[in-house]
């Protein structure tokens, strides 16, 4: 080969390998494009689980999502703290487990839920001090569900405050001491039972009193009263309302000692009267009660000035009562609640319109009843004031005097 030929054969071959060198690089670019685009969106995430921590890389957005791609599953009293994380960018996604964990204090068995990552963390959220205690495990233990944790105090003292129990291991001192190292300090009126000084002892029980002494100012009511003004213009056992009663009212101010939150101690320092109250005014009769003659002298067996054994019960003139609502008497004569005590009775042995005495006070038979009342001395007093009146009325013995027979 001659040298022009030469070097026309080397031109050719660089302009091939020219071409190739760069096809190759877009080959390369092609893929590594390719390659960065798949991860882009991929960051990395540190995960705390319960004090663990450790990194992962994701392109997740959400906590949960994260977690659920990891395997990594949440308790139903499980907490998520989301608080540093950032979600596309990083952070820190915290866990704190739910663990049931038993404390074994001096042979005393307790169970407690807590949130703790260690040993000495679970005391705190147990309000337990093993401080100088034989503990089981080591303070910095990761905690287990179900662990049992056993603690040796040489002095247990149990101490009460602002509605919490403390156990406290290795007491020594005064009581003093034993609060000071619970940080439970008191204030004003508070005291304590032992007092401050005493020496705590093995198994003591130390409880804290908050007392408070209040000012408190009431409005009360003041009953009215009843005032009866004879009338002899009214039949005796009539009475008439002439003016209705009003209630008073005063403010009474006391100083109330509070100890943990409930009233213990009322003292009345003032009261002063800010409204008078108005005495009900009621007219009673006097006046004798002249009963004309009845259109008959006897009935069945029955004659005036007669004395009989009987026995009542009362009645109103609501429809439990009468069974109807009408307030219309067999006799006509019209009742109803709330009226002037008519003095009317109901039973079936007389006829209507008679008068009888029972126990001092007049009546006029006005209404039949039920076949209770046909038995002979068996009445039925007609009570105006209402239902509740009539039962506590009750029933009873009586002496009937037949006064008239019928109208």
């Amino acid at each position: 080969m001659n040298k022009d030929s030469r070097v026309a054969a080397a031109g050719h071959i660089r302009k091939v390998l020219t071409a190739t060198a760069v096809a190759f690089f877009l080959i390369v670019c092609f893929f590594t494009a390719h390659a960065f685009a798949g991860v882009s969106d991929e960051y990395n995430i540190v995960i705390n689980d319960n004090g663990r921590e450790y990194t992962i890389t994701t392109d997740e957005k959400q906590p949960l999502d994260i977690l659920q791609s990891i395997g990594v599953e949440l308790g139903e009293k499980d907490r998520l703290d989301i608080s540093e994380f950032k979600s596309g960018s990083g952070g820190v996604i915290s866990i704190d487990r739910f663990s049931t964990v038993i404390i074994n204090f001096n042979n005393s068995l307790n169970s407690y839920g807590v949130y703790a990552d260690t040993v000495g963390e679970a005391f705190d959220e147990a309000g337990i001090n093993a401080q100088d205690c034989a503990v089981n495990y080591a303070l910095d233990e990761a905690v287990t569900s179900g662990m049992v944790i056993t603690v040796d105090s040489p002095n247990m003292v149990t101490v009460r405050a602002d509605g919490k129990t403390y156990e406290l291991g290795a007491a020594k001192g005064t009581v003093a001491d034993s609060l000071k190292e619970l940080k439970i300090t008191l204030k004003g009126e508070d005291y304590v039972n032992p007092s401050l000084t005493a020496e705590v002892t093995d198994g003591m029980t130390i409880k804290v009193y908050r007392k408070e002494t209040k000012t408190v100012t009431q409005t009360q009511t003041i009953a009215y009263g009843i005032t009866q003004v004879k009338d002899n213009s009214l039949e005796k056992g009539e009475s008439k309302l002439e003016k209705a009663g009003e209630n008073g009212k005063r403010e009474v101010t006391y100083k109330v000692v509070y100890i943990n939150g409930k009233a213990s101690e009322k003292t009345r320092i003032s009261s002063t009267v800010i409204k008078e109250p108005v005495n009900e005014v009621r007219r009673i009769g006097t006046k004798s009660t002249v009963i004309t003659p009845g259109s008959i002298d006897s009935y069945d067996k029955f004659s005036v000035g007669q004395v009989i054994s009987g026995k009542y019960t009362h009645y109103c003139a609501c429809e439990i009562c009468c069974g109807k609502s009408t307030g219309t008497t067999s006799s006509g004569k019209k009742i109803k609640n709330g009226m002037d005590d008519p003095y009317y009775v109901a039973l079936n042995w007389l006829p209507l319109g008679s008068v009888i005495e029972v126990n001092g006070s007049t009546y006029t038979v006005v209404d039949r009843g039920g076949k209770n009342l046909s038995k002979v001395g068996r009445i039925d007093i007609f009570t105006p004031a209402g239902h509740d009146a009539a039962m506590k009325g009750g029933t009873g013995t009586c002496s009937i005097k037949i006064v008239r027979l019928g109208w």
